[in-house]
């Protein structure tokens, strides 16, 4: 039974880790009842953007004024309380008028179940069945809130059938995007959105958050938090699958081994992350950040900052590979790194994608 020594906190029950300026300007909309009808959320993969979208959809429709227990109208918490029906309900995906859109979401015209498991873009026919529900009134909540997962994916006959109900909204609709950034968006698209950019979770933040709310032992969450490199999505993925730390470990290996590689090697790499893109696109992208995360702790050893490395177990290999790199290579590499991931993120070609980022990679004298 809910009573007043409920831990319910007077600023709501955000399940998001960190980024407290984005909640606060979410919880500020709420309070002032200036909610706009669409958002776009940006941020580094595992930020914790979709998590936002629920939160904010928790907060929107929370019935925590509905709560009859003893001594709860004292509390008198800000929305999403997360202990009424829809706040709970939304939390497991269980809610009439709370949609999450991806490549993955089966639509109307889907005569084969698995047909959409094998979309790799949000296609124009998800943007009619969400169009068809908006004209509907709320079934049981206060409003319907549309999560579009990485907005970035869609086609553009998906982004034009967008934009008409940007323009005119219903008014107890809320599209929520996702992004990596707003520049993968179409900029008519992102143009009709509140902005809201999410940054990377500082690793206090994400250990404290597996301490205090999933009882990580505190060096367990420390080592976790410091291989995220500020994404508490992957934190609590591989605190659930500790296969994730191996896989981690067996990328960093893997992408030391290219660096050294001659151009044949290098190439073949290329045609066998093309072939994992076009099974795995999240693993594919997943390689890309490790190389992101390698390239930086080169350049954290070159300016010797060992204590900011990642790669701890690798230090020797990564030292040498410092020792033999130039800073103008790895800003290179590093450049053709973020330019990889963005044209994947954008449905680039992925073997022209990969091929570019293995001529770029400086030879290992």
């Amino acid at each position: 039974m809910l009573t007043a020594s409920t831990d319910v906190g007077s600023s709501g029950q955000w399940q998001t880790i960190g980024n407290r300026a984005a909640i606060t300007l979410l919880n500020g909309a709420i309070k002032q009842q200036r909610v706009s009808h669409a958002y776009l959320f940006t941020g580094p993969n595992r930020v914790g953007k979709r998590t936002l979208a629920i939160d904010f959809a928790r907060a929107l429709n929370c019935n925590a004024q509905d709560i009859a227990a003893p001594g709860w109208s004292d509390l008198q918490p800000d929305p999403p309380c997360g202990q009424c029906s829809a706040c709970d309900r939304i939390a497991r995906s269980n809610f009439a008028d709370v949609q999450i859109i991806t490549s993955a979401t089966q639509t109307s015209k889907d005569a084969d179940p698995q047909a959409a498991q094998r979309r790799t873009m949000l296609g124009i026919d998800l943007i009619k069945d969400l169009q068809s529900d908006a004209i509907l009134e709320p079934y049981e909540g206060r409003v319907k809130v549309f999560i579009i997962d990485e907005a970035n994916r869609m086609s553009p006959d998906a982004a034009n059938a967008l934009l008409k109900t940007l323009e005119e909204p219903p008014s107890s609709v809320h599209i929520i995007l996702t992004a990596p950034s707003a520049e993968l968006v179409p900029e008519t698209i992102a143009s009709r959105c509140h902005l809201v950019r999410l940054r990377s979770v500082p690793p206090e933040a994400i250990a404290e958050a597996l301490i205090e709310h999933h009882s990580v032992p505190q060096a367990e969450a420390q080592t976790l938090a410091k291989m995220s490199m500020g994404a508490p999505g992957w934190a609590l993925a591989a605190l659930n699958d500790p296969s994730l730390i191996d896989a981690r470990k067996q990328s960093a290996s893997r992408i030391i081994g290219v660096i050294r590689a001659d151009l044949p090697d290098r190439f073949d790499y290329a045609f066998e992350m093309t072939r994992e893109f076009r099974r795995d696109r999240m693993s594919a992208l997943d390689e890309i950040a490790r190389w992101l995360e390698i390239l930086r702790d080169i350049a954290m050893l070159q300016n010797e900052l060992n204590q900011h490395i990642v790669f701890g177990d690798r230090i020797e290999e990564l030292s040498d590979l410092a020792n033999k790199l130039t800073t103008e290579d790895i800003a290179r590499a590093t450049s053709s790194a973020q330019n990889t991931r963005d044209a994947l993120m954008s449905n680039g070609y992925p073997q022209l994608a990969f091929d570019a980022m293995m001529l770029e990679t400086p030879t290992v004298a």
